[in-house]
């Protein structure tokens, strides 16, 4: 036979977990097969070395950790380690997307023409276009303000 046995069922062989046609299969099978006839010798070899060697008593706080580990899901261990206490964090992580939401619903409604006040720009404009009228020799002077009175007259200051 080309089909070799897995180690999984010869090693279900020796401990007589196989139904009897099973057994009946592997038995026959490693009667006519070395490679896997060897592979059963080696596994029956093992399970007596492993029969033989002495027995020690589990710490009793080996054991307790083992309980506790099997008894509660891998999930939660890892989620435990992420967030100590999950029952407050689910509601804070809601209560923190509902604001960010609503926040983002206010922003979005505001409209453009309450944005920019309209003044300002306007105010700088009419300087800027004030300050361009003036040479750029007297910029320096310590009186530019007699000088944009005297081309506009004192109506400038009174603004």
């Amino acid at each position: 036979m080309n089909i070799h046995v897995e180690n999984e069922i010869l090693s279900a062989y020796l401990d007589h977990e196989l139904s009897a046609a099973e057994a009946d299969a592997v038995q026959g099978h490693a009667s006519a097969c070395p490679s896997c006839r060897a592979q059963l010798e080696s596994l029956r070899q093992a399970k007596l070395f492993l029969a033989r060697a002495p027995r020690r008593a589990m710490p009793p706080e080996l054991m307790a950790e083992i309980a506790k580990r099997l008894s509660q899901p891998a999930w939660r261990e890892a989620l435990g380690r992420l967030w100590p206490r999950p029952r407050v964090c689910i509601p804070a992580g809601a209560f923190a997307a509902a604001v960010l939401a609503l926040a983002w619903i206010g922003l979005r409604s505001e409209t453009p023409d309450q944005s920019i006040p309209l003044e300002p720009l306007l105010a700088a404009h009419c300087r800027y276009t004030a300050e361009a009228l003036v040479p750029a020799s007297e910029l320096v002077a310590s009186n530019y303000s007699a000088q944009l009175n005297a081309y506009y007259g004192d109506t400038y200051d009174q603004e």
